[in-house]
């Protein structure tokens, strides 16, 4: 039998004192021992000739226990140090992190506030501009309109004139006065085109 401790006789135990505790079914003794090979306590009577774990690797229960508590410290002293690093980095490490995304919210924020106050400056000074470019064609327009309504009612009183006099010849004056009449008549004739406008 390949063993690990100390190999235990047929009805063996432990050593001295009580045995309290769970006992092997088949046999109804104490579980002092460890088979490493099955994973699981069982007594000295397992282990011995006819035992179904004859020839596994076999230990003192209260050394693979020992074995286990110390690994269950080595796993606490690690998880302990894992928290301390946690408890370090939130204590040290977050704080900054959070102040610096603050900071960097902020002036991402003042940025587009700024970017748009200038926008909204450009957009008003353009529309000003515009509206004054507008309101200065309208002016031009309205200008002209009113510069050709006096031309236009000027030469519509000067057509009347004409028209009335040339109307007076021809109600007043007879064959021979207005042959002698005929360069004036020309001549009124050519100041009637001239203010037509089309």
């Amino acid at each position: 039998m390949s063993s690990e401790g100390t190999e235990p006789g047929p009805g063996s135990g432990p050593g001295p004192g009580p045995e309290p505790g769970p006992l092997c079914p088949d046999h109804g003794q104490a579980l002092s021992w460890f088979c490493g090979s099955e994973r699981r306590p069982v007594c000295a009577a397992c282990t011995g000739l006819g035992g179904r774990c004859r020839g596994h690797r076999i230990r003192r229960a209260e050394e693979r226990a020992e074995e286990l508590r110390n690994k269950i410290v080595d796993q606490c002293e690690r998880l302990q140090l894992q928290s301390a690093g946690i408890s370090k980095y939130m204590a040290d490490v977050l704080p900054g992190k959070n102040q610096r995304a603050v900071s960097m919210a902020s002036a991402a924020r003042e940025l587009v506030i700024q970017r748009l106050s200038l926008v909204r400056s450009l957009c008003e000074s353009e529309e000003q501009r515009l509206l004054e470019q507008v309101h200065g064609e309208e002016e031009r327009a309205h200008q002209s309109i009113l510069t050709q309504r006096v031309h236009w009612a000027e030469a519509l009183q000067k057509l009347d004139t004409i028209r009335t006099s040339l109307v007076g010849m021809l109600t007043h004056l007879d064959d021979l006065q207005l042959i002698q009449k005929e360069q004036e008549i020309f001549e009124r004739e050519t100041g009637l085109e001239s203010s037509t406008p089309f």
